[in-house]
Parts: structure tokens; C-alpha cells; sequence
């Protein structure tokens, strides 16, 4: 492949294809829409198989910007404790679970994309592409457009790039939200180390996990809370809702708890909120010059954390495919053996969570019931 790639989006999943087309010897150049300086989000868990692609990236500090997770205790909302798992230390993961900052993993990939010399360019809003017999051309809002061979859309679950190839593909908003913190250490009384915290309210559908995230940093433990609510919340209450409004609406949801997250809430500084949607199933990976990865793919419900550990992947294996073959067979193979890996485990995420909290709660249930004699 002589021509350049063009990547939509500057996330995990469009760093990672560029840089693993680079090691394969063909260029790219990455297109972000938003600018340098947004706002980064919160973090994380990066499962062992995302950790396997940084490693064949030679990304070789990640334990200096992250925390191993290495087990998880699940507590009730008036801090019962229900369960305990632990996740290293066995034959089935091979690495730890990780917990890490958006802005620390996006650092990391960054760092090596200016060492494998792959541009990233920022402010350039896809707005149409025009796929001919031989190129694809790009047009961005500024009134740019770049010339490539192909195109890999990377943009997210709101892809543009998505839309205008399938526009009858809908995310589909799943009943959940989710809001993620980041807490300086610092300023709270409790300690947090390896081990994550969960607290559940089985009532009301509302659950926290809570670990330590991103060593040496000033803002060192990393919250991720989910509610159920049926009716999507409105934008301006949610997404663009500032810090303030967010902590007292939460914490009026959360005012009958009895655990030790209300002290994080109150301590925490950075926010992050967004309703929870899943992507339709598209009816292939690729259309013409075009395919996708990560969540522009295949989105789904986050609970089991390992969004970002398969945007990874996907940027890894598609450029192994566009090493070996031409971009229309390595189109078809990165479908044909990623998605009967990806697909069983999207469809069971999408229903897995009503079905936890349903056991979880039916097992607190039978945990109270005392025999009188």
C-alpha cells in the first residue's frame, strides 16, 4: 500500500491503527474534530488484552500512569459486603486489570506517535468523503480535504463517519447514564490501594465503582457511577451540565447511602457525564474504501470495561490485515475474524447489566433472611 490511510478520530482506537499501520510500514494521519485541549474525560479499566497491544507498542511505562486492579469487593449501599473477586494470580489472565486516566493513556499514545513521526491533526470536523475507483478523498468543515487510499472511521459511537456510509444505524440509548470522577487522595480520609470497591443500590438501580487510578497524580482516585433511569436525561442536565449541578443532583440520589463514596463525591473536582448508548448492529464493517474501529463499530454498554481494550485490538489487527493483504481482503478478514469474538459478548453486555443487579439483589435477599426459632 503506497498511499497514505486517513484515520477519523484521535482516541485510543485511531491512535493505536495509526501507529500499528507505521510498524507495518504504511502511513497514516490521524483527523480529530475537537480541539487539543477538550475536555479528556475521567478514566478506565484496561483489561489484559488492551495491556497485551501497548505492550507490543513498546508503550513500556504504562505502570508509571496507571493502578493494578487485583481484586474487587462489592459492597450494599449501607456498606454491607456482598463479594469479593480477585483478578490476577491465576491461569485465566496472564497481566493485572489496570485502572488509568483518559489523559494519561492519551498521553502515552501521543508520545509514541510523535516518535513514529505519525501526524495528528486537531479542529478538522469530517463533514463527507467521496470514495472513487482509486482514492478516497476527505472534507473537513475548514474546507480542507486530504487524499488517501482508504479510510478508517475511529470517531466514536456518534461516528460522521458511520453515518454517512450506514445512516440507518442509530446508537440506541440503553436505559443507563453514567458519570466518572476524578478525587485527589489528598483531600479524602480513606485509603485506596489495589483494590477496587463497588457499592450497589439494588432499589433504586444505582451503583459506584471506585479504585485508585494514575500514581503521582493530583487527581489519584477514579470514580464510575451508572443509574437506570428509562427516559434519557435531557443534555443541558447531564452532558452540559457543570461540576456543581452534577455533585448536588447525585448526591440527592445517592442521599440515603450509608458508604464511604459520599466523601468523594464532595471532594471531587473533575466530572464526566454522558447517557449510556449502544450501537445497532451495522450490516458490515466496511463499505467500499471505508471501515471502522472501536466504538464507531461496535459500541457497547460499558459495564464490562473493555471498550478501550477492544479499540486497541481493533487498531492492531486491522493493520496486520493491511500488511498481508490488499485493503478489500483485509477489509473482509478483519470482519470475518474479529466480530464472532466481539459480537457474543456485545449482545450479552447490552442485557448484563439488569441481570447483575437482578442476582446481586436476589442474592442480598436470601443474605437477610434470618430463620426465626
Amino acid at each position: 500500500m503506497e498511499e497514505k490511510v486517513i484515520i477519523i478520530g484521535a482516541g485510543a482506537g485511531g491512535l493505536a491503527t495509526a501507529l500499528f499501520l507505521k510498524k507495518a510500514g504504511i502511513e497514516s494521519e490521524v483527523f480529530e474534530g475537537a480541539s487539543f485541549d477538550r475536555e479528556s474525560g475521567a478514566g478506565f479499566v484496561l483489561t489484559p488484552n488492551g495491556l497485551n497491544v501497548l505492550e507490543t507498542l513498546g508503550i513500556t511505562k504504562i505502570s508509571e500512569y496507571s493502578f493494578p486492579l487485583e481484586s474487587e469487593t462489592t459492597y450494599t449501599s449501607n456498606n454491607k459486603e456482598l463479594a469479593s473477586a480477585t483478578a490476577v494470580g491465576n491461569d485465566f489472565f496472564s497481566k493485572s486489570f489496570i485502572t488509568i486516566s483518559r489523559q494519561n493513556l492519551m498521553e502515552l499514545l501521543l508520545e509514541k506517535a510523535e516518535e513514529y513521526k505519525v501526524p495528528v491533526h486537531y479542529n478538522k470536523k469530517l463533514v463527507n468523503f467521496e470514495d472513487n475507483s482509486d482514492s478516497i478523498t476527505a472534507f473537513f468543515s475548514d474546507g480542507s480535504k486530504v487524499k488517501g487510499e482508504i479510510l478508517v472511521g475511529a470517531d466514536g459511537i456518534h461516528s460522521k463517519t458511520r453515518e454517512i456510509i450506514f445512516p440507518q444505524v442509530k446508537p440506541v440509548y440503553t436505559g443507563y447514564y453514567g458519570i466518572h470522577g476524578l478525587v485527589s487522595s489528598a483531600n479524602v480520609k480513606q485509603s485506596i490501594n489495589t483494590k477496587g470497591n463497588a457499592y450497589i443500590d439494588f432499589d433504586n438501580y444505582l451503583g459506584t465503582f471506585v479504585s485508585k487510578c494514575s500514581p503521582g497524580s493530583d487527581s489519584d482516585i477514579l470514580w464510575q457511577f451508572i443509574g437506570k433511569e428509562e427516559r434519557k436525561i435531557p443534555a443541558t442536565e447531564l452532558e452540559l451540565a457543570d461540576n456543581e449541578f452534577i455533585k448536588n443532583w447525585l448526591s440527592e440520589k445517592i442521599s440515603g447511602w450509608d458508604n464511604p463514596f459520599k466523601e468523594l463525591l464532595n471532594n471531587t473536582e473533575n466530572i464526566t457525564s454522558r447517557n449510556i448508548f449502544e450501537l445497532e448492529e451495522l450490516p458490515h464493517w466496511y463499505h467500499g474504501r471505508v471501515t471502522f474501529v472501536g466504538d464507531a463499530l461496535h459500541a457497547t454498554n460499558p459495564m464490562l470495561g473493555i471498550g478501550a481494550s477492544w479499540a486497541l485490538e481493533d487498531g492492531m489487527y486491522l493493520a496486520k490485515m493491511l500488511r498481508e493483504h490488499g485493503y478489500r481482503d483485509a477489509f473482509y478478514y478483519f470482519e470475518n475474524d474479529r466480530k464472532p469474538l466481539i459480537d457474543p459478548v456485545r449482545k450479552a453486555a447490552s442485557k448484563a447489566l439488569d441481570q447483575i443487579v437482578e442476582l446481586k439483589k436476589m442474592a442480598n435477599t436470601i443474605y437477610d433472611n434470618r430463620i426465626e426459632w
